[in-house]
C-alpha cells in the first residue's frame, strides 16, 4: 500500500520540512561542536596567557583583555585611559612581542599610529602575525617608544595661500600637504574642500576659526561659517577641511581673485616619549582549556 496516499500533501510537506530541519540542526550543532573544542594540533587551537594587572603611570591607565596565541598569531586587546590634558599618542607597531622559544625571537605590528584625546580612552587590538611556532609559553611585550604626549596647542606653521582660480592644487606648509579638491567660487561665495596631510613625527592641528580669506588688496574677510573646531592629525594621516565663505552683493568684484589663507590655522604639537613599564604574558592552562571547550 502507498502511504503517502493516505496522507494529506501538506502532512507530507510538513513531515520531509521536520526531517530537513533537524537535519540541518545536527549539521550546525556537530560543526560547532567540533569548532569549539579544537585538539591542540590544530590550526585555531589557542594558548591562553593569565590576566595582566592594570599598568598606571602619571600619563596613562592599561587594561589587557584576552592575551591569547594561536599557531600564527599572537595578539591582546588594550583599553589605554589618557589621564592627561594633552593628547596621547600610540605607536602600535612600537609593541614588541619577545620570546626565546620555538624560534620566536622579536615580532612588531604592522605600522599605525593613533591618538587618545585628553582624558579619553581608546580598545585597540594589538597583535603580530607570521608563519607556525607561534603558541609560546612565554611571551615578553616591550613597550620602549609607544607611547608620547603631545600639547593639545601647537606652534604655529609658517602657513601659507591659495588663490582663487589656483595656480596649482597642491602647496607644502613646512609639515603639512595641503592639497584642493573640489572648489567652488562666484561674487556671491566661496566653497573649497582641502586634503590635508601632516607629514611630521608628532601631531598635527587644524584650528578651522583661524582660517582666513582676504581679498588682492590685503583687506581680510572675516570667515563667517568657521567653527571653533580643531582636526588633530597624527604622523603621516590625512583629513579633509571645508572652507565655505558666502559673499553680501558686491563685496567681492567681478573677475576679483581672492585668498584663502592658512597662516596660524596649522600648528604643530611637538610629542615627548614618556615611559610605561613593560609585561610578561604566563601560560595559563586552566584557562586554555576553558577557552578550547
Amino acid at each position: 500500500m502507498n502511504w503517502t496516499k493516505r496522507l494529506p500533501l501538506t502532512r507530507i510537506n510538513k513531515f520531509v520540512t521536520m526531517i530537513k530541519t533537524t537535519l540541518l540542526f545536527s549539521f550546525f550543532f556537530f560543526s560547532f561542536a567540533i569548532s569549539q573544542a579544537q585538539p591542540e594540533d590544530h590550526p585555531h587551537h589557542e594558548k591562553h596567557y593569565s590576566d595582566v594587572a592594570p599598568i598606571e603611570t602619571d600619563e596613562v591607565k592599561i587594561e589587557i583583555i584576552r592575551p591569547h596565541s594561536q599557531r600564527s598569531f599572537s595578539q591582546f586587546t588594550v583599553k589605554i585611559y589618557n589621564k592627561t590634558d594633552d593628547y596621547i599618542l600610540v605607536k602600535k607597531h612600537a609593541f614588541t612581542f619577545s620570546s626565546d622559544e620555538m624560534g620566536y625571537g622579536d615580532k612588531n605590528p604592522k605600522e599605525d599610529i593613533d591618538f587618545i584625546e585628553p582624558h579619553g580612552d581608546i580598545t585597540r587590538t594589538i597583535k603580530v602575525v607570521g608563519s607556525i611556532g607561534f603558541k609560546v609559553n612565554e611571551l615578553e611585550i616591550k613597550t620602549d617608544s609607544v607611547f608620547s604626549r603631545a600639547p593639545v596647542v601647537g606652534t604655529p606653521t609658517a602657513g601659507g595661500e591659495f588663490k582663487m582660480k589656483p595656480d596649482k592644487n597642491s602647496i607644502m606648509m613646512e609639515p603639512f600637504a595641503v592639497t584642493l579638491k573640489k572648489w567652488r567660487f562666484s561674487p556671491k561665495e566661496l566653497s573649497a574642500d582641502f586634503k590635508i596631510r601632516y607629514r611630521g613625527e608628532s601631531v598635527g592641528i587644524v584650528n578651522e576659526s583661524k582660517i582666513k580669506i582676504r581679498r588682492e588688496d590685503g583687506t581680510v574677510l572675516e570667515n563667517t561659517n568657521a567653527k571653533d573646531k580643531i582636526i588633530v592629525i597624527p604622523p603621516m594621516a590625512t583629513k579633509t577641511q571645508t572652507v565655505v565663505r558666502p559673499f553680501a552683493k558686491g563685496v567681492v568684484g567681478k573677475g576679483e581673485s581672492v585668498y584663502i589663507v592658512w597662516d596660524d590655522a596649522l600648528q604643530e604639537s611637538e610629542a615627548t616619549l614618556f615611559n610605561v613599564p613593560g609585561f610578561t604574558l604566563l601560560f595559563d592552562a586552566a584557562k586554555t582549556k576553558k577557552e578550547n571547550k
